[in-house]
């Protein structure tokens, strides 16, 4: 028989909120049902935005992805509040403000407009947004993402917009088009300018962190670039000058893109250092030959001040920048990452 349970959740400004859990549900649906709204996207225990640590209680855990919750992680308490059924009471602690604590959905979704749709390269497009509602304002934390709705169904697909919050109702992203994918085959067969979108959001606790002037070096693997964009635009928005470094990896040149974007971008800001990274470059490509895990590697080893590291990029990419950055003796306090799981049919 299933039996109640108390359950708090601590954010990290200290403050907290408490609801009923039963043992047969998992802490995300509780919190649901009673009209709190944690940080949480795929509910399938593959994202790691729901992560949390338990420091009071017993749970069992349901099914997870490795690359959203290792089993080391497992192993120190860290838990999918997605896939978390309680024991008895418990406390966990998540890493963002109590403020990302929603308590209606109302206002998260809005409508928007497709005003562009521009190939990049073999596999990304660009898809630019309007929003349509009456309303301006994107609120948004650089490294966030966005619920897109594929038009006449219920499928949904999370990205994270290339620009930062602004009053001009715009939204960027930079999508990976996979062979199989849901919302891929829109985008190649159906998306047009004009066509109306479902938008949900933000969500997501990836993003900067306030850490004095400590350099800060982001490093991004195929359309991981558009948070990492969103991050270093916020900086130059707002005139933060730590030294930063943009490490954008892909395994073919044909595969590379916004060359042009990230080196205006590169001009316009004294402290910003582009490297492209082809890993299986030819003779003639005049950027960083080889992977973006070892030419980062290479400049970690030459430096005396360790910078905080930004990750986001396929979870290889980010596991091995990960081991690299534990080589050279980054503590994993000045580690932050996202691992994007391509969703397909």
């Amino acid at each position: 028989m299933a039996t109640n349970h108390q359950i708090k959740i601590i954010t990290e400004d200290a403050q907290s909120v408490e609801f009923d859990c039963s043992s047969d549900e998992d802490i995300i649906s509780a919190a649901i049902r009673q009209n709190i709204f944690l940080m949480s996207s795929c509910r399938e225990g593959g994202c790691a935005t729901c992560k949390g640590e338990c420091t009071v209680g017993d749970y069992e855990m349901g099914k997870v992805s490795s690359q959203a919750l290792p089993s080391e992680e497992q192993e120190e308490d860290l838990v999918l509040l997605c896939r978390c059924y309680p024991i008895d009471n418990m406390e966990v602690e998540v890493p963002y403000t109590f403020d990302r604590i929603a308590y209606s959905e109302e206002g998260k979704q809005f409508t928007t407009k497709i005003t562009e749709l521009e190939e990049l390269s073999c596999n990304v497009v660009k898809l630019c947004l309007q929003r349509s509602d009456g309303e301006k304002t994107i609120k948004l934390d650089s490294g966030q993402f966005y619920d897109l709705e594929i038009p006449g169904t219920t499928i949904t697909r999370s990205y994270s917009p290339a620009n930062i919050a602004n009053n001009k109702g715009e939204l960027e992203f930079l999508i990976r088009v996979l062979d199989d994918g849901k919302f891929s085959g829109f985008l190649k067969n159906e998306a047009k300018v004009g066509q109306s979108l479902n938008v949900t959001g933000p969500s997501g606790i990836f993003g900067l962190v306030a850490d004095g002037f400590t350099p800060r070096y982001f490093v991004a693997g195929g359309t991981g670039l558009a948070p990492i964009l969103s991050m270093v635009r916020f900086m130059k928005e707002w005139g933060e000058p730590q030294p930063c470094v943009i490490y954008f990896g892909s395994t073919f040149e044909k595969e590379i893109f916004y060359l042009d974007e990230l080196k205006a971008l590169e001009a316009e800001m004294d402290n910003l250092t582009i490297k492209i990274c082809v890993w299986k470059a030819s003779d003639s490509w005049e950027g960083e030959k080889g992977s973006v895990v070892d030419i980062l590697k290479q400049d970690l080893k030459n430096i005396s001040s360790k910078p905080d590291l930004y990750l986001c990029g396929p979870p290889g990419m980010v596991d091995a920048t990960y081991t690299v950055c534990e080589e050279v003796g980054i503590s994993k306090d000045k580690i932050y990452l996202e691992k994007f799981l391509p969703s397909a049919s």
